[in-house]
């Protein structure tokens, strides 16, 4: 995949991950032992986090958005075709569509929104699972390169960036106040994690 990193992930530690309950529990307390265990889990160099706390923490903020999937994948895909019009012509399904806000019940909108977002959603919990290992999460997101390249006409590598912002206008809207400068970098770090690989995947 050219991220120089060997199929076990080329962990930060030499420790296994145990995600738990007692993790779990004792990061949500914010007990002592529990930030010593979280520090201790092993993260893959591929990741954008530094540690698991971080990932932790994004997985929490994360919850948010997954409580309401359905509004926040159409509020990312609206925005995205708002700021992008003339990428609809690439969504076939769409064409004879007015879509005119976030709320549009049409099938073929509601469809393709909530395949953008479970893509960001596998990832999410495939790294959770084994953050020891991204291997799977970078597959997943090379398969999504891949797949574009090979249905999507006309498109380029670079276009792909074009949701970023989509992406975190969605964040800021679903997290309210608890938006701040940290929920905009880890979240920004975890795109452009998803972004790297999926251009790979393109340009394979």
């Amino acid at each position: 995949m050219g991220s120089g990193a060997s199929k076990s992930g080329g962990a930060v530690t030499a420790r296994r991950p145990t995600l738990n309950n007692g993790i779990s529990k004792n990061l949500t307390n914010g007990d002592a032992n529990g930030a010593t265990e979280s520090n201790t889990v092993v993260v893959d160099r591929r990741l954008p986090y530094a540690n698991f706390r971080e990932l932790f923490t994004m997985k929490n903020y994360w919850k948010t958005v997954k409580r309401n999937e359905a509004q926040c994948a159409k509020m990312m895909f609206y925005k995205y075709l708002k700021t992008n019009p003339d990428n609809k012509m690439r969504y076939p399904k769409l064409k004879s569509i007015d879509i005119d806000s976030p709320e549009c019940s049409e099938q073929a909108f509601e469809a393709i929104a909530n395949s953008y977002l479970k893509i960001f959603d596998d990832v999410i919990n495939s790294v959770e699972e084994t953050p020891a290992d991204a291997t799977q999460a970078c597959q997943r997101l090379s398969a999504v390169g891949k797949t574009h390249r090979i249905k999507v006409s006309g498109m380029k590598f670079d276009d792909f960036q074009q949701l970023e912002g989509p992406f975190l206008y969605m964040i800021q809207e679903i997290l309210q106040d608890r938006y701040n400068d940290k929920a905009e970098n880890l979240f920004r770090k975890f795109f452009q994690f998803c972004l790297k690989y999926i251009v790979e995947g393109f340009n394979a």
